[in-house]
C-alpha cells in the first residue's frame, strides 16, 4: 500500500466519525427543534417580564402577533443557532472528553474518573460562548421585544455604528461565558455518572426506563445551579436591559436579589425544566450510543 493510499485511508477513519457525529447532531437538532424553541421562547419571556403566569404570556402573545410572531418568536434565529451548534457540539462532546482521557496521568484518571468531563465542559463552554454570543443576544431580543421590528436594523441605528453595534452584540459575554461553563461542566458529569450508574458494563445499552430516569436526574441539578446564570443571562440580553447591562455580574446578581428576592432567580424552572428533560430524551440515548461507538475507550471507565 502506497504513502498516499495509507494517507488516505487514515483520513477517511478520522473523518467518518466525525462526519457521523455531525449528521446525528444536525438531525436531533430538527427533530427536537420546534417544541425545544416553544419552552425557551416561554422560560425567556417569563424571566424577562418575572410574571410567572404562562397562561396570560400564551394569550397576550398570541393576541398581540399571532402565532409564528407571537408564540414562536425569535424561531428563525433559533433555527440556524441550533443546527450551527448541534453541527460542532456533538463532535466535541464525544472526542474532546476522549482526548483528556487519553493525555491524563493514570493516577488522576482513578482517583478523579470525571474530570475529563469537567475539562472538556469547559473547553466546549469557552468555544461556544465567543461563537454564539451574538446570535443567542439577538434571539433574546426577537423572544422579548414589545413590538415585532427589525432586530439587526434596530440595534444598529440605536447603537450609532458599528462599534457601538458589534459591543451590543455581544452584551452580556461575561454572564454567558460563566453560565455555559456552570452548565457544561454540570452536564457533562452529571450525565456521565447518571448513565454508567445504570450500567454492569461500559459497553450495556440503555432501556427506555433507564433513558427516561437519567433525563430526570441529569435535569435537576441543572435547574438548581444553572438557572440563576440563566436568568441573568436574559436579563442582560433581553430588550429593555438598560438597568442592567452595564453592571459587573455580582451587582446583576445584587440588584436581582435585591429588588425581587431568590425566587426571582428561578423564574421560568417549569418551562426550563420541561426544555431541559424534552432535550435529555433526545440526548442521552444518542450521547450513550456515539460514547460506545467513537468515545472513551470502554476499558479505561
Amino acid at each position: 500500500m502506497s504513502e498516499t493510499t495509507q494517507w488516505i485511508y487514515k483520513g477517511k477513519e478520522v473523518l467518518k466519525p466525525i462526519i457521523e457525529t455531525q449528521l446525528i447532531g444536525v438531525s436531533r437538532a430538527v427533530l427536537g427543534l420546534p417544541m425545544d424553541h416553544f419552552f425557551d421562547r416561554f422560560k425567556t419571556l417569563i424571566q424577562a417580564s418575572q410574571n410567572n403566569n404562562f397562561k396570560q404570556l400564551f394569550l397576550e402573545s398570541y393576541y398581540r402577533n399571532g402565532i409564528f410572531r407571537g408564540i414562536f418568536a425569535g424561531f428563525s434565529s433559533q433555527i440556524g443557532i441550533q443546527l450551527f451548534k448541534q453541527y460542532y457540539r456533538w463532535p466535541m462532546m464525544i472526542f474532546i472528553p476522549k482526548f483528556y482521557m487519553e493525555i491524563l496521568p493514570t493516577k488522576i484518571k482513578v482517583s478523579a474518573p470525571a474530570l475529563h468531563k469537567g475539562l472538556a465542559g469547559i473547553t466546549i463552554a469557552l468555544f461556544e460562548s465567543i461563537v454564539t454570543c451574538p446570535f443567542e443576544r439577538v434571539k433574546c431580543q426577537l423572544m422579548t421585544q414589545s413590538q415585532s421590528k427589525s432586530v439587526l436594523k434596530y440595534m444598529w441605528q440605536h447603537d450609532g455604528g458599528i462599534k457601538g453595534f458589534t459591543r451590543d452584540l455581544f452584551t452580556g459575554m461575561e454572564v454567558m461565558v460563566l453560565k455555559q461553563v456552570v452548565s457544561w461542566t454540570n452536564y457533562l458529569y452529571w450525565d456521565h455518572r447518571v448513565r454508567y450508574y445504570f450500567k454492569e458494563r461500559p459497553s450495556q445499552k440503555l432501556t427506555f426506563q433507564e433513558i427516561i430516569l437519567c433525563s430526570i436526574l441529569t435535569a435537576i441539578p441543572n435547574i438548581i445551579i444553572v438557572q440563576p446564570f440563566d436568568m441573568i443571562k436574559t436579563q442582560f440580553q433581553m430588550e429593555n436591559n438598560h438597568q442592567i447591562k452595564h453592571l459587573s455580574i455580582w451587582n446583576a446578581f445584587k440588584k436581582v436579589y435585591l429588588e425581587k428576592g431568590i425566587p426571582s432567580f428561578y423564574a421560568g424552572w417549569q418551562m426550563r425544566f420541561c426544555q431541559f428533560l424534552f432535550q435529555a430524551l433526545l440526548t442521552t440515548p444518542v450521547m450513550d450510543y456515539l460514547e460506545r461507538q467513537h468515545g472513551i475507550p470502554l476499558e479505561v471507565l
